[in-house]
């Protein structure tokens, strides 16, 4: 992992970010920063999209108990209409960075992809920094854990013939025959389904 090699450079709160839900139709973007301390391991952790829906939330509880600190960052539908996916992932990144900076701020940051411009702190963005940073993969499932929490919690009860227990609002079969259906909901993004109806 990269935080080995930062460890060795003096770094000692290294932080990962990272974002679930740019792809869906409906429900929010969800971005995490998780910074973690010198020496930190959690065996088998990877990038959540690769982890069961039970060892993402065994995780979860893990990270919680041991990182330093955990920020998170929710963007809704609208706001994501309103500019745009790629500004709302960079603003909901920052977001999350500055949020951890309430608790505990990290010293070092490592970015899945993106290129964030923040303050003077040093950082590094690498492609699949989920499988090469421990503290990005943490992100990823913090993430990944909160935005399936919400649609499973809030979105569902609201709007339950869509299927968002199963769906997580991505665009599955029966998600799309739920919109031929049903016409589309306040919680669709309008920019991402402007094809597939109106709202009701």
């Amino acid at each position: 992992m990269i935080e080995e090699a930062l460890w060795k450079e003096g770094y000692i709160r290294v932080g990962g970010v990272d974002e679930a839900g740019r792809g869906p139709l409906a429900g929010p973007l969800v971005a995490s920063c998780v910074v973690v301390p010198c020496g930190f391991s959690l065996p088998g952790l990877r990038d959540s999209k690769k982890l069961s829906p039970a060892k993402r939330r065994a995780f979860f509880e893990a990270i919680c108990a041991g990182a330093l600190s955990i920020g998170v960052s929710v963007i809704g539908e609208r706001w994501i209409d309103l500019i745009g996916i790629q500004k709302a992932n960079l603003f909901a990144l920052q977001d999350a960075v500055y949020r951890a900076f309430l608790q505990q701020g990290p010293d070092f940051l490592i970015f899945d992809w993106w290129k964030v411009p923040l303050t003077s702190i040093p950082s590094l963005s690498l492609p699949h920094a989920e499988d090469l940073s421990i503290a990005v993969a943490s992100a990823s499932v913090v993430a990944k854990v909160v935005r399936d929490q919400i649609m499973e919690e809030f979105y569902h009860p609201l709007f339950p013939h869509y299927g968002f227990l199963e769906n997580k609002g991505y665009g599955t079969r029966f998600h799309l025959m739920q919109i031929e259906a049903w016409g589309l909901s306040r919680c669709h993004r309008k920019s991402f389904c402007s094809d597939r109806g109106h709202y009701r």
